[in-house]
């Protein structure tokens, strides 16, 4: 899969990047002369619950619950001598509402072992945040973090798991994998990963109970664009995705149950395609010079939305004026001036880390079932789903001369 990571809004000032907040301070309030700590804890754990599963906070909101960086937050945690014992007490409180697990929490000089992220591909903008997300939650374990390419083309299959670089990685004895979506001849990789813990992130349904698994709650996702659509007057939508991987299939099943809701299942259109631009533009050039164009496209991910954008472009239709687009990933490519794009950005942050201490649990000996967890996405509306549909045209007729 190439489902594409988050990335803040334009408008939305990210009070967890390592540059923010001070060593021993904090914002305004942050001493308790005012109820604010409180108020965005109780924010932050009112969003966590919107989480489907087992779920729990991670460091990332426990920094968010009070305006400080991840950095901050962990050596408050950890009662390194720059933070003021205030701010030490305020972020262990907050850790304790948000049932973080501060039982895994590492001395910074303590190094306990690597864990291996495999990926299908390295040229993918969500796993650089994922696997920043990943690296902070392990880092506040004393782990490290690899990420291993585990895609190869053989020629005997057209696309085959590289199961010898995982029983090496196994041989020189890694915790354990996290799994960046749905890998390629799964059994395989299950088998050559051993008895080592295993967890997967951002991947399908179907191995729900194999594993512990952290998902996008894909088809609230995929209801968030289209009744944005909806909102501003669209009917004809159409879906570029359901093909390449058990995700897009059910991200195209999540269009067509909302689209379903909406009293909009006979207008509901897939066009086949993947998590590539090259198919999103083929897919694009498909439904923009069809006999019945829609007034709007969602797309499997920002990457396909790329090049849904640049059909419509060559079929010379304006953007939003003449058509809406929306993607999926809410990544930079989405949040570049030039796309503009609109999309669900599936918090990508909480993903990674909370499939961190997922596996850090099962490392330490947690023996329990497996767990799953759908992660609740959200919607970033950008210009490129601003309009509403645009007005009929008559359809020229046809002359005939004799």
């Amino acid at each position: 899969m190439s489902n594409d990571a988050s990335t803040p809004s334009d408008d939305i000032t990210d009070p967890a990047t390592d540059s923010s907040g001070t060593a021993g301070g904090g914002p305004e309030g942050i001493d308790g002369s005012t109820g604010q700590v409180v108020e965005q804890v109780d924010q932050v754990a009112e969003s966590i619950q919107q989480d489907e599963g087992p779920t729990r906070g991670t460091l990332r909101d426990v920094a968010d619950s009070l305006g400080i960086s991840s950095a901050v937050a962990l050596r408050a945690l950890r009662g390194t001598d720059d933070i003021r014992p205030q701010m030490a007490t305020r972020v262990r409180e907050a850790a304790e509402r948000l049932h973080f697990p501060l039982e895994e929490l590492a001395d910074e000089d303590s190094h306990h072992g690597v864990v291996a992220v495999l990926v299908n591909t390295m040229r993918n903008t969500w796993i650089s945040d994922l696997v920043r997300a990943i690296r902070i939650e392990l880092t506040a374990t004393g782990r490290s973090a690899v990420v291993v390419p585990t895609r190869r083309r053989v020629p005997e299959y057209p696309v085959a798991a590289d199961t010898e670089a995982i029983e090496s990685l196994v041989r020189v004895g890694v915790d354990g994998f996290l799994m960046i979506s749905d890998l390629a001849d799964m059994d395989s990789v299950l088998e050559a990963t051993g008895d080592r813990p295993f967890a997967g992130i951002g991947c399908s349904r179907e191995f729900v109970g194999r594993f512990d698994t952290v998902r996008i709650d894909d088809e609230v996702g995929q209801g968030l664009l289209v009744d944005h659509l909806v909102g501003l007057g669209h009917t004809e939508i159409a879906h570029v995705g359901g093909v390449g991987a058990e995700v897009a299939r059910e991200r195209a099943e999540g269009f067509r149950k909302a689209m379903e809701r909406h009293g909009l299942a006979e207008t509901a259109r897939v066009e086949p395609g993947d998590f590539t631009e090259q198919v999103g533009h083929t897919a694009g050039s498909m439904l923009l010079r069809g006999s019945k164009v829609p007034t709007a496209i969602t797309c499997a991910n920002d990457l396909t939305a790329i090049g849904v954008l640049s059909a419509a472009r060559e079929a010379g239709y304006e953007v939003p004026e003449q058509l809406a687009v929306a993607g999926y990933g809410n990544t930079s490519l989405a949040a570049s001036g030039i796309a503009q794009l609109t999309s669900v950005d599936p918090n990508s942050d909480r993903l990674g880390a909370l499939a961190a201490q997922f596996l850090v649990d099962r490392v330490s000996g947690h023996e329990g079932p497996a767990r799953d967890v759908a992660v609740a996405p959200s919607i970033v509306v950008r210009r490129s789903s601003s309009a509403g549909p645009r007005p009929a045209q008559e359809r020229r007729k046809r002359i005939s001369v004799d």
